[in-house]
């Protein structure tokens, strides 16, 4: 019996793999640490060791998994949206700010990959995102980016 590494698992990791070396790489030129509190770069630090760890965990997984079944027609959508939406959220986050780059990226995660209904998708997202603001820029004082909406 011979093992099949399934390429769409391995190039999915491999995807957000480069996702967290582009945080890291964003992150390098940022403080991490200002007095007491996280600076600006500590939040991309530490999203990108996540992903990369993550991915690496997720890859080797790949490789150490016999003869993973059959991917049906149409099964790269979901991991592919996932990849483009979360691309999609970090290359936006200088551009729209934070809060609104991780609201359309749960947007879209929750109404498009999850096929959840859009009220339910749109209160999600957003008490996401308010949860997000609330802990981070509120309570712990990281200065994230605020694009246009100054948020």
């Amino acid at each position: 019996m011979t093992r099949r590494v399934s390429l769409g698992d391995l190039g999915l990791a491999a995807g957000f793999a480069a996702m967290g070396l582009v945080w890291l790489a964003g992150a390098r030129d940022m403080p991490m640490w200002e007095r007491e509190t996280p600076g600006p770069g500590w939040l991309p630090f530490a999203f990108g060791v996540l992903l990369v760890v993550l991915s690496a965990a997720a890859g080797l997984q790949a490789l150490r998994r016999a003869d993973a079944p059959t991917e049906a027609p149409g099964a790269l959508r979901k991991p592919l949206l996932v990849l483009a939406a979360t691309l999609a959220a970090v290359l936006g986050l200088e551009v729209v700010g934070f809060v609104a780059a991780i609201f359309l990226m749960l947007l879209v995660l929750y109404a498009l990959a999850e096929r959840k209904p859009l009220l339910g998708s749109l209160l999600a997202a957003a008490g996401v995102s308010a949860a997000l603001h609330l802990i981070f820029v509120t309570w712990l004082g990281v200065p994230l980016p605020a694009g246009p909406f100054g948020g």
